[in-house]
């Protein structure tokens, strides 16, 4: 069974060209219901204000947002394809403290989530927000896609996998994908040797794959790059892939955004399409 119902949300016309594309395209591919939510983001703090004036402030902020909203939603239509069915394009106001909650609650019901690569030149510090509140807030995989887009199927696809819970969570999240794909490379960096695998590492979830009728191999590299994020990029891009399936946030977010992490390295730096879980 494949992705059902995939959801967009659009916060920045200037920079959600590229995914919302990739959302269309795969919506097409898989068939899917497509939910857009245009959002514009009240901006408005409500701290104390002087007697009167508060429900001034109030009222301009969610007008602003009400307009951002309704010219991404302009934005969207005025660019769809003339054949599509399957969607729904929804303005949504939403308050600047009530974010995180309020776009898990738009996309929680979702199979699939596709987001705009949140740390490039045209993003802004919005998009790291609406990102993260995916992964945390619904269960749901997101798809990541960066400037160059994600339009064409997924033919070679390259599995991050290190045992963990996250990265399981991403080979299972990501089987509509995995299942199309002419081959698909299921990559360890630097196996530990502790392992309860370790007899066979990568085994079990070849095997689990296969079953689902993935071609799948196993490829056990040594970390000879500083980064593990280096490492993965440079097997995905000799070996023309076309999507990085991994775990997200294996670490907290804090972690990664002071020390780095694999996740916060690959949504930095890759130019492939990142299907992520957490």
């Amino acid at each position: 069974m494949g992705y059902q119902t995939i959801s967009f949300v659009a916060t920045d016309a200037g920079a959600d060209g590229p995914a919302l594309s990739a959302a269309l395209a795969v919506a097409d591919r898989q068939d899917a219901h497509l939910d857009i939510h245009c959002v514009g983001v009240d901006p408005a703090r409500y701290e104390p204000l002087p007697a009167g004036s508060a429900a001034i402030v109030m009222e301009t902020g969610a007008a602003e947002a009400r307009a951002r909203a309704e010219e991404l939603q302009d934005w969207i239509k005025g660019g769809l394809p003339a054949n599509m069915s399957k969607l729904a394009i929804e303005p949504v106001v939403i308050p600047h403290l009530g974010l995180d909650t309020l776009v898990g609650r738009l996309t929680r019901y979702s199979d699939l989530v596709v987001a705009t690569r949140p740390y490039s030149d045209k993003a802004n510090p919005l998009h790291v927000s609406v990102l993260e509140a995916e992964l945390f807030g619904t269960g749901a995989p997101v798809l990541v896609v960066p400037e160059k887009g994600a339009a064409k199927p997924f033919n070679r696809i390259v599995v991050a996998w290190n045992e963990s819970s996250e990265s399981f969570n991403a080979v299972r999240a990501a089987l509509p994908f995995l299942k199309a794909a002419e081959k698909v490379d299921i990559v360890m960096i630097d196996p530990p040797s502790h392992s309860p695998e370790r007899s066979d590492p990568g085994g079990a979830i070849c095997l689990m794959l296969a079953r689902h009728g993935v071609k799948a191999e196993v490829s056990i590299l040594a970390r000879t790059l500083p980064r593990v994020s280096e490492v993965l990029e440079r097997f995905a891009e000799e070996h023309g892939a076309d999507l990085i399936v991994m775990g997200a946030y294996g670490h907290s977010r804090f972690r990664e955004s002071i020390l780095g992490g694999a996740t916060r390295d690959l949504l930095g730096n890759a130019t492939l399409p990142l299907l992520m879980a957490h």
